[in-house]
């Protein structure tokens, strides 16, 4: 299996030759302003000498809907928004809501019609969902040199972008990493207590399940491997690597299919093994009883004390809970670290890395809100350097300094009084400055900032070096396959189907995995959905994904 990791320098960001061709059928003419703009019933505003970036003369107010973070919590006027005020003239209004109910009530608004200027979309199942609709403002029109030519240079470096169109029109602002270092959900492990304990690193799924066994024999009174958000996080999470797969509605890219293909996992004769494994887990007293229910929070709880030493997720947490460990007497050695993935039962070494360059998170504008000129300039300039380095860095002068390079770097007397912070120094610095991924970016920093934050703070160890050599070295590692554009047919079609789908197989996960039904079952399960027209939402996906890498 080929490790699809790609590096590509931002630096490099200016220097980008525009294409003549573009995109065809993506972006509007690029002669003078463009009719989107001159029609969005706004009054333009010049930019002055004094204020260049101001995209509008009068301030307005864009209120924006997030999802707040355990690790990061959102705030309204942090210093980088203020900044960003003083720059464009554009005062923000966030919304923020708490990440246990943000689906419920993004669905609710979304389906209401009755959300924010600019709202958050955890994927592009809500463009598949409600593009049709009319809700969100169509924005290939706005996607030329002239109104985005910020947006316009990444549409032209990505031609990947193109798959985020729905029935040949675009309905968000993607989010851009900036030079970001791929880890993923891995396998991450007490270190300490398998050398304590004479274990052995699991190098198989079923060697890691008796290592586990046995710290829950060596540690009765612990829960050793504990989970995030409920079952559908713990099906998203381990699915792929033990042979099947389970993305956000069920369906997942499996690179080992006829060169690649989509399949819905929970109707793959595979998916039997990942229910068979995990219900040997729960049964055993390994995985965490309260899976379908644990929030971030209690399983940060769980691995900060020492009451669990396994997880499989974001396996950058890891180092964040050897800290919160070792300040524990008696934990001094405590050290949670990744291993290699483990081989499952079909002989595979596969996991999904998260997004290196297109990190899947995405922002639709309303197609009601007022000052859309005005709002799509303002997008535009959080795609410039200076929009990233404020919404990555903060304010300068107070949290960086530019050196001779033209590149900012965090001043050491700033982060320094985070050193000691929890989770991380890192994720207090984005809470305190109201910056990256988590927060209002679509040039978006993660790693970068978290290594140039730790290294300052002398919170960077040989923990932390040996943790990306194992994910660099990794080859079981493949980048995420990004979804292709749907007709407005094939949208009506997968919705139609996904929801009585999904809406079953909530009602069965639990009950094979608790050991409430034989694993046998689980081919009438399939039986099932196949009766519900999972064979034809795959064909769809196929097609259009043969169909979009056929696009020129």
């Amino acid at each position: 299996m080929k490790k699809r990791f790609s590096t590509r320098l931002f630096a490099a960001f200016v220097a980008i030759t525009v294409a003549a061709a573009g995109v065809s059928g993506c972006t509007a003419g690029t002669g003078g302003e463009s009719a989107a703009l001159k029609d969005s019933g706004t009054e333009g505003s010049a930019n002055s000498e004094e204020h260049p970036s101001w995209v509008s003369d009068k301030q307005i107010e864009v209120s924006i809907m997030l999802m707040d973070s355990p690790s990061q919590p959102l705030k309204n006027d942090a210093p980088a928004h203020q900044e960003i005020t003083k720059k464009t003239n554009v005062k923000l209004n966030l919304q923020i809501v708490p990440s246990s109910s943000y689906k419920d009530k993004k669905n609710i608004l979304l389906g209401t019609n009755n959300f924010p200027d600019i709202v958050y979309l955890q994927g592009m199942d809500d463009v598949v969902t409600y593009s049709g609709s009319g809700i969100f403002e169509p924005l290939s029109q706005y996607v030329n040199e002239t109104d985005m030519p910020n947006l316009y240079k990444f549409w032209q470096q990505y031609p990947e972008m193109k798959k985020y169109l729905a029935d040949g029109e675009l309905y968000v602002f993607p989010v851009v990493a900036r030079e970001e270092s791929a880890n993923g959900p891995g396998p991450v492990i007490r270190e300490d207590l398998l050398k304590s304990n004479n274990l052995e690193t699991p190098k198989t799924f079923d060697e890691l399940l008796e290592v586990l066994k046995k710290l829950k024999e060596i540690y009765p009174d612990s829960v050793p491997w504990t989970t995030r958000k409920g079952t559908a996080n713990l099906l998203k999470t381990t699915a792929y690597m033990l042979g099947s797969g389970y993305e956000g509605n069920g369906l997942y890219y499996d690179n080992d299919l006829d060169g690649g293909k989509y399949v819905f996992g929970p109707a793959s004769e595979n998916f039997k093994e990942v229910l068979s494994y995990l219900n040997k887990a729960y049964e055993s007293g390994v995985l965490d009883p309260d899976f379908a229910t644990n929030t971030a929070e209690q399983m940060e709880s769980k691995l900060s004390s020492g009451k669990s030493f396994f997880f499989l997720d974001n396996s950058g947490f890891g180092q964040n809970y050897t800290k919160a460990l070792k300040k524990i007497d008696g934990n001094q050695d405590a050290a949670m670290q990744i291993i290699p993935i483990p081989e499952n039962s079909f002989g595979q070494k596969r996991a999904m890395a998260y997004a290196a360059e297109l990190p899947g998170r995405f922002y639709a504008l309303n197609a009601k809100a007022k000052n859309k000129k005005e709002i799509i300039k303002f997008i535009d300039w959080m795609y410039s350097k200076e929009g990233s380095d404020i919404t990555n860095y903060g304010v300068e002068g107070k949290s960086f300094e530019y050196n001779e390079q033209g590149e900012p770097e965090f001043k050491k007397d700033y982060v320094m009084q985070f050193k000691d912070a929890q989770p991380s120094d890192y994720y207090a610095v984005y809470a305190d400055l109201g910056i990256t991924k988590l927060d209002w970016s679509l040039w978006a920093c993660n790693t970068k900032t978290w290594f140039e934050i730790q290294k300052l703070t002398g919170n960077w160890d040989d923990l932390a070096d040996k943790y990306w050599e194992i994910i660099n070295n990794d080859k079981a590692y493949v980048q995420p396959h990004i979804n292709p554009p749907l007709t407005k047919e094939e949208t009506e079609a997968v919705n139609d189907i996904l929801v009585d789908l999904n809406t079953m197989l909530e009602q069965e996960f639990n009950k094979y995995i608790m050991g409430e039904a034989p694993i046998e079952d689980w081919d009438k399960v399939i039986a099932q959905q196949e009766s519900m027209g999972v064979r034809e939402l795959e064909k769809i996906y196929n097609e259009a994904d043969q169909r979009a890498l056929e696009q020129k």
